[in-house]
């Protein structure tokens, strides 16, 4: 197990590390998206005298469709189609139907998910560490000496990256520093449970590092769960925690709370 893993899975394990965490990650009281009186009053008639054009055409008008199915983006967009598919109208009237009311409205409610922000999160407080060292690509290009953060999305760092770094990676990056003459690029992931859209995104941030590159470092900045040793007799044969501890010298993974440790180093 490579240095950076091990100092990761102690700092996960020690006093504290949520409570640092929150400081990348800061996460707020969600607030609950609106919806307007006169709407909530046509969804109740709507439930009422069981209009099921009526809910769904009134739910698309909203901010936030109380389901998730693969056909509202359509419905969004053509709603005439609920005259022409009453199959599709009538199956996700029957969901609809059995939330009441009450379930409808709450999860019209349901606040946007936090997991979304955190790359956001993360390049705020990135910026905040390095107050003064955060550039734009011209001055980034310039400085030659020190630590530099390169400022942009996840888009903008990406070309830079593809046309000054020889990137050829398909997504988006989180980060391009340059210290001295020497660049990093990374991804950071916040793994807050394992299976799912959350594996399939640590297995990014995997194979990403593993794609070395002459010109950069690549480091995954990795939280949550990954660093968690698995329970005793678990049947999995490889989980997160065990493919990071197989990680050679070369691949760098680690807390958020150790990348400035990292750069340091570095």
């Amino acid at each position: 197990m490579n240095r950076w893993v091990a100092e990761s899975i102690e700092k996960a394990q020690s006093r504290g590390y949520l409570d640092g965490l929150s400081e990348v990650y800061p996460i707020n009281v969600p607030t609950l998206r609106k919806i307007l009186a006169d709407q909530e009053r046509e969804i109740k008639q709507a439930f009422k005298t069981k209009n099921k054009k009526k809910l769904i055409t009134t739910l698309l008008n909203l901010e936030r469709f109380p389901i998730d199915d693969p056909y509202i983006g359509f419905l969004r967009r053509d709603k005439s189609a609920l005259d022409k598919n009453p199959k599709t109208l009538s199956r996700i009237w029957d969901r609809l139907f059995i939330m009441g009311p009450r379930g409808v409205l709450e999860g019209a409610k349901k606040p946007p998910s936090s997991s979304r922000k955190m790359g956001q999160m993360f390049r705020n407080w990135l910026y905040s560490s390095y107050q003064g060292a955060v550039l734009e690509e011209s001055d980034f290009l310039k400085k030659t000496k020190g630590l530099a953060v390169l400022k942009g999305g996840d888009a903008a760092l990406k070309k830079f990256a593809s046309k000054n770094l020889g990137y050829r990676g398909d997504k988006g990056l989180d980060l391009v520093i340059r210290k001295n003459n020497h660049f990093i690029i990374g991804e950071t992931k916040f793994i807050s449970t394992s299976g799912g859209t959350q594996d399939k995104s640590f297995r990014e941030s995997m194979n990403f590092i593993k794609r070395g590159s002459a010109k950069t470092t690549r480091i995954a900045v990795l939280d949550g769960v990954v660093w968690i040793p698995p329970n005793p007799g678990s049947k999995k044969k490889l989980n997160l925690y065990q493919t990071v501890q197989n990680l050679n010298n070369n691949q760098v993974a680690l807390s958020a709370l150790l990348l400035k440790n990292f750069l340091r180093e570095l």
